[in-house]
């Protein structure tokens, strides 16, 4: 009953007994005038509480969190038009007054919802309590979800949730985790590469030189050949681990992303299997992009061979190619100051398990793999990642559960450029030469397989253990010496600095760099000049003969 009822009532039962306010005796009066006094407080009163109330809707409606306050009975007492905005409120149930109905709303889209009944029914038992939890979404949202008493004169008299979307920041803290796991790893990757690239040349080198003294029939040569593949797949590692990690050295080239699908074609359908079908669309006038042709292939391969394992049974996988201008809705960077929309697409779409929603934030993290053990490095898609960052290109994943998944690349136009065709060289004992070359390297069993390898082939061969003893053989050697070969990490003198002495010595020499992994080679790749060039580890003899002939022969 409202004050002002209380008020009317108590003066009608004095006119009842009194007749009228007038035969009220003296000695009431002051209950008359304490109940209008009282009357007036409490119409003040309300005026403020209206006002008090007024503000806390503003402030409920003004906050970006969701807000739902409920009575100790579980009740819905309010929600601000926030929450109905998160959780999607249909109107139908905003005056329903139906709280099982709401709570089964509730609980219906959440990925795990017996965490927040748990955490519902443990706060239940503590009123006073507060509570704070993270709600992950089918649909791959994330809440962070708060939750504290009300108390009214210092009892408790229900309790108010927050609920925050946290999606877009969780998935920046996600992307920023992985920038920082592979710059780690790349860290670890090139302080391993270069001594392990030592090790694969020294074996791949040895098992060549081996093979050269069995013939076919010999059964020894079994045992070659596990050694050469097992050093190849040794060398394949490291090139991954540098690939994810954006710090492989790269060779970028104008190229024709149609060609390089076709000419691995027949290689894929013998890897994916006859249970797998495979189609490739090409797109005929395909714009050029600036990439590495091996990283292209790398990445392709990666990316058929996950489909193929998401499809135990069987299924098919789609490649597609095609020119693309973006809209408005998606653009990534710019170019001169100016949204950068023209692309090349790559899509590999197959129609497969599909991956779940919880697992699409990490699939491009090394080693992360939903694969059981012995079945996968969790190095395929993280190598595609570094790859596609690598190139300057982006990577798109849409997938449903039991649908499939399409990977989309998108890699920027080169615009004017022709394609570099493919190099077709015939590594055979032919490959001969007869110039002198100083070779400086000090790890010695890869400065012995590089000295045995260009002898054999005609060379007449100067070995130096380091830059210092390089420019002293220099400085005494009678003839000419028509190229260097050095290392890029050495102790003391490292490749750039043996390579600019010995050419203060032998004006006009040709240079190849030697390394498996040199971020002074990939930042100064620009500046070491046009008479120099590059082999990578590991290598074999063969590949050695090639990139020797190649230095010799360029035109400057």
């Amino acid at each position: 009953m409202s004050d002002h009822s209380v008020h009317e009532l108590l003066r009608g039962q004095l006119r009842e007994h009194f007749g009228s306010l007038a035969e009220v005796p003296a000695e009431l009066a002051p209950l008359l005038d304490a109940v209008d006094r009282a009357y007036r407080r409490a119409d003040s009163d309300r005026t403020e509480l209206d006002q008090a109330v007024s503000l806390l809707s503003a402030t409920l409606e003004s906050t970006a969190d969701g807000i739902l306050v409920i009575d100790r009975a579980g009740t819905v007492v309010q929600m601000n038009r926030k929450f109905v905005e998160l959780w999607d409120v249909p109107n139908a149930d905003l005056h329903a007054h139906d709280d099982e109905r709401a709570l089964q709303f509730v609980l219906e889209p959440l990925a795990d919802p017996e965490q927040f009944l748990s955490t519902m029914r443990e706060l239940n038992d503590r009123p006073d309590a507060q509570g704070f939890n993270e709600l992950s979404f089918k649909d791959g949202r994330i809440f962070e979800q708060y939750s504290q008493p009300q108390r009214i004169g210092g009892e408790i008299a229900g309790r108010v949730w927050s609920f925050r979307d946290v999606t877009e920041r969780k998935q920046l803290e996600a992307q920023l985790r992985q920038s920082q796991k592979m710059e780690a790893m790349g860290t670890l990757a090139g302080g391993i590469a270069h001594d392990f690239n030592n090790l694969i040349t020294v074996i791949r080198g040895s098992a060549e030189f081996l093979r050269e003294t069995f013939d076919a029939s010999q059964p020894e040569l079994v045992d070659v050949e596990a050694i050469t593949v097992a050093a190849n797949r040794a060398a394949a590692l490291i090139q991954q681990l540098l690939a994810f990690s954006r710090k492989q050295n790269i060779q970028p080239v104008p190229l024709d992303l149609d060609a390089v699908v076709t000419s691995l074609t027949p290689m894929l359908e013998r890897v994916i299997g006859a249970h797998i079908g495979i189609e490739i669309a090409v797109t005929p006038g395909l714009h050029i992009i600036t990439a590495d042709a091996g990283q292209m292939e790398q990445a392709v391969v990666n990316l058929v061979v996950n489909a193929r394992d998401a499809m135990p049974q069987g299924g098919r996988i789609r490649i597609e190619t095609q020119s693309v201008v973006l809209d408005e809705s998606l653009t990534f960077g710019t170019v001169n100051g100016n949204p950068h929309r023209a692309f090349v697409l790559l899509s590999v779409s197959d129609n497969g398990q599909g991956i779940a929603p919880e697992h699409r934030l990490r699939i491009f993290e090394p080693f992360f793999t939903t694969k059981s053990v012995g079945k996968g490095t969790g190095l395929g898609l993280s190598t595609v990642f570094g790859i596609v960052q690598q190139c300057g290109g982006h990577i798109l994943l849409e997938s449903e559960i039991g649908q499939g998944s399409t990977f989309k690349i998108y890699f920027p136009r080169a615009e004017h450029e022709k394609p570099t065709p493919p190099r077709s060289v015939a590594i055979t004992p032919e490959i001969r030469g007869h110039e002198t070359v100083l070779v400086v390297e000090d790890e010695e069993a890869v400065r012995e397989f590089v000295q045995r390898s260009l002898e054999k082939r005609g060379y007449t061969v100067i070995a130096a253990r380091d830059g210092v003893e390089a420019a002293s053989l220099a400085a005494k050697h009678a003839g000419a010496i028509q190229l260097l070969i050095t290392d890029m990490i050495m102790p003391g003198l490292g490749g750039a600095k043996v390579a600019a002495e010995v050419r203060r010595l032998c004006p006009g020499i040709r240079v190849l760099y030697m390394s498996g992994y040199s971020d002074e080679f990939i930042n100064r790749n620009a500046t070491l000049g046009k008479q120099s060039h590059f082999l990578e580890k590991p290598f074999t003899s063969g590949a050695l003969a090639v990139a020797v002939r190649d230095a010799l022969d360029a035109l400057v």
